[in-house]
């Protein structure tokens, strides 16, 4: 591990043991995220996006799910060894999470402002004076107005976009290291999804956190990460820098999501929106050889035969795929 890498994972496996056989959710995923930036994950639902920020928090029920095998590296230590008391300790104060629909984040009987005093009071020793204070300095940070008297308000008396401000104003109450974003304005419109994506781009470059912003939209993926991870049945199918990944995108999977995003503009060519064929493989029963094989343009007889393996194209760029090997 290097010294720039604030977070490391190293072929990680997350499996779920059900009544239909094993289902492997993540299947030997590796990335890295540096200090201060942030790694777009990007893939349809169900390929395991959710399940990976789960096990990064160690929040895998167990049973049925499991790590099967694998590193979590976080400034050098594996989070996968760590007691459970000493994980509580890192989740919400050096690691935090912004989940992707804050009716069903917060606790419907408990004002905001306790929420949020709730996650100082377990990681730092201070006065009830003090953690309202900074529960008022969290609220102000996000943009809440009026954060003295919002504190007093439940969760049902707020809007949607002011629910996902109180959800990072959680996340950022400990100062972390880390935040984990799970589609975190997927439940808002437009005009408020920008806001939140602003503030978090934002609040990135005031307090200096990493960011793991988990999206299907690549849209959104443009305007936050400086890299970029696209995943595909539980696994990383291309990896690279977000100016390489949308300029010169090597996958056929990655190159059937970029041609389906619609291009505006004056005067541009109206260009035909194209589809993906086929459905994603079920997680119990996936195909033999590349996973995308059966629905890929381009695919040959070694294709459904053998697994491709991960291939470096250099600076950084890398796809799973038997045409570059």
């Amino acid at each position: 591990m290097t010294a720039e890498h604030l977070l490391e994972i190293r072929n990680l496996k997350t499996y779920f043991d059900v009544r239909g056989g094993v289902l492997k959710a993540v299947d030997d995923v590796s990335f890295t995220i540096g200090a201060g930036e942030t790694l777009g994950l990007v893939g349809e639902s169900g390929c395991g996006k959710t399940v990976t920020a789960n096990s990064i928090m160690r929040l895998v029920p167990i049973p049925p799910g499991r790590i099967a095998g694998g590193e979590i590296l976080f400034e050098g230590i594996d989070i996968l060894k760590l007691p459970t008391s000493e994980m509580r300790k890192v989740r919400g104060s050096k690691i935090s999470m912004i989940f992707q629909e804050p009716m069903t984040s917060l606790n419907p009987v408990f004002t905001v402002g306790d929420q949020v005093a709730e996650v100082i009071h377990l990681h730092e020793k201070l006065s009830q004076r003090e953690i309202r204070d900074r529960v008022i300095e969290a609220f102000r940070l996000v943009r809440i107005p009026a954060p003295e008297t919002r504190i007093n308000e439940y969760p049902h008396q707020m809007s949607g976009g002011m629910r996902q401000r109180v959800i990072i104003a959680m996340a950022l109450a400990c100062n972390p290291k880390l935040m984990i974003a799970d589609e975190p304005s997927t439940a808002l419109d437009v005009t408020i999804q920008a806001q939140i994506l602003d503030l978090m781009n934002r609040l990135k470059e005031e307090t200096g956190a990493s960011i793991l912003f988990i999206t299907h939209d690549l849209g959104v993926i443009a305007e936050m990460a400086q890299r970029v991870a696209v995943m595909y049945a539980g696994k990383i199918m291309e990896g690279a820098d977000v100016d390489t990944l949308f300029s010169e995108p090597k996958h056929p999977y990655t190159i059937g999501l970029m041609s389906s995003i619609p291009i505006l503009g004056i005067g541009k060519k109206e260009k035909r929106l194209s589809t993906i064929p086929g459905m994603v493989p079920s997680l119990f029963k996936l195909p033999q050889g590349c996973l995308f094989h059966e629905r890929c343009s381009v695919a040959h007889t070694e294709c459904d035969q053998l697994e491709p393996p991960m291939i470096d194209l250099g600076n950084g760029h890398i796809v799973r795929c038997h045409k570059y090997a």
